[in-house]
């Protein structure tokens, strides 16, 4: 993208104020997780909200899920992808009621978006390990690892519509 995704200008705002707008009605408390060094790009529009990576080095979707788990005070987190505007208002609910002991993500369209879930807090000291050794180095090995599952979620065909290049960018503001 030439920059930081989560920044792209987007409808007069940002991508990541698109999901937070999708994202913050569904959860008791919001952290937005950046990468060490990032956290001044952020903090002057979501100020406490900032939780920077437990891990020095970027670990992609798996330190964002680490570092959420270690930050947080409830028995389980919601996680939500940064470059995804249009998520489903209820995705958490839709999420926890499939919800047991192990994680749950979503699938859509026969596809499973592992970074749109919900992450039991007693997965923490095992995730953390498995991502510090490089056992765990996706989140599909770590749904794997905890018996995780997917689970369709009922949505509009573009709610998981993930914005990776400036052409999605441009698709994204005309759905």
């Amino acid at each position: 993208m030439g920059a930081l995704k989560a920044l792209m200008p987007f409808r007069g705002s940002t991508l990541i104020d698109a999901v937070i707008a999708r994202a913050a009605p569904q959860v008791g408390r919001l952290g937005i997780d950046v990468a060490r060094g990032e956290e001044p790009l952020f903090r002057a529009r979501h100020g406490e909200t900032i939780v920077p990576d437990v891990f020095a080095r970027k670990l992609g979707p798996l330190c964002g899920i680490v570092t959420g788990l270690a930050w947080m005070d409830a028995q389980w987190l919601a996680t939500f992808p940064c470059d995804a505007p249009f998520l489903p208002d209820d995705l958490a609910a839709q999420l926890e009621a499939r919800a047991d002991m192990c994680p749950v993500v979503a699938r859509h369209g026969g596809r499973v978006h592992g970074v749109c879930g919900l992450w039991p807090k007693s997965a923490l000291a095992r995730l953390r390990e498995g991502v510090e050794s490089g056992a765990l180095r996706s989140v599909g090995d770590a749904l794997a690892a905890f018996d995780g599952v997917a689970c369709d979620i009922e949505a509009p065909d573009n709610a998981f519509f993930n914005v990776n290049t400036p052409e999605d960018l441009k698709l994204a503001e005309n759905l």
